[in-house]
């Protein structure tokens, strides 16, 4: 008996979280703007310690990603 009480409480607790993970959010973040800054971590080539860090912006990020694919496309004999 009670471990179907039990049973029934997880159920309850786990739809009841579901339904408030599926709403969406209305509220937009004080730093989700292109100047907030974002780090990311690489590995050093020839290094299984080293890592290095760069910071940037969101707006630097997305320019350093196009030039890179901009890169990949002039090697591969891309226009």
């Amino acid at each position: 008996m009670i471990g179907k009480v039990l049973y029934g409480a997880c159920a309850l607790f786990f739809v009841a979280t579901t339904a408030v993970m599926a709403e969406p959010s209305n509220v937009t973040e004080p730093n989700s703007d292109a100047n907030r800054q974002i780090c990311r971590s690489t590995a050093i080539t020839g290094s299984r310690l080293g890592r290095n860090r760069e910071c940037h912006t969101a707006r630097e990020w997305d320019e350093i990603n196009r030039r890179r694919g901009n890169d990949v496309d002039h090697y591969q004999g891309g226009h």
